[in-house]
């Protein structure tokens, strides 16, 4: 995360750093992510539901690597991405308006450059996002019905 350009677009430096390190004393089983993906695999085996979620690590990334870590536990990634989409909707209660592309349902999305199915770290790969109906290129500008350059950050400034 450190050389990740887009991330260090939107995120100061400090947070990145401040937020992201780690001891490398750790020992190798310290990173028990796929362990976690494995019983998350498990339980949807066996007929439970599996939902994503992200704490905030990083705003964002976490996220993502939760979806990931379904796929490293031995999800496809298709099921993966329910787990952070429509299993989550209807979860919630919240399914009648989100989850999944469909008249009347609420337009927020995300349209990515390459395909998760293929590889599931593509959901990175973030060309547009929707949000309320209103339409965002990669760098935020707003690209819809009402065109507008993003203001810069504080750190822009």
């Amino acid at each position: 995360m450190w050389e990740n350009e887009r991330l260090l677009k939107f995120v100061p430096r400090d947070i990145v750093d401040a937020r992201s390190r780690r001891r490398l004393m750790a020992p190798e089983d310290d990173f028990n992510h796929v362990l976690i993906g494995k019983g998350a695999k498990a339980v949807a085996d066996a007929g439970g539901t599996v939902l994503m979620g992200a704490h905030g690590q990083l705003q964002g990334l976490g996220a993502h690597w939760e979806t990931w870590m379904m796929v490293q536990g031995g999800m496809a990634p298709i099921e993966a991405l329910a787990t952070a989409t429509c299993d989550a909707a209807w979860y919630l209660g919240l399914d009648a308006d989100l989850g999944s592309l469909e008249t009347g349902k609420l337009a927020d999305l995300v349209v990515l450059d390459r395909n998760p199915l293929d590889d599931i770290r593509n959901t990175e790969a973030i060309a547009m996002v929707m949000q309320n109906g209103r339409l965002f290129d990669r760098e935020l500008n707003e690209i819809g019905n009402h065109p507008a350059k993003r203001l810069p950050f504080y750190w822009e400034r």
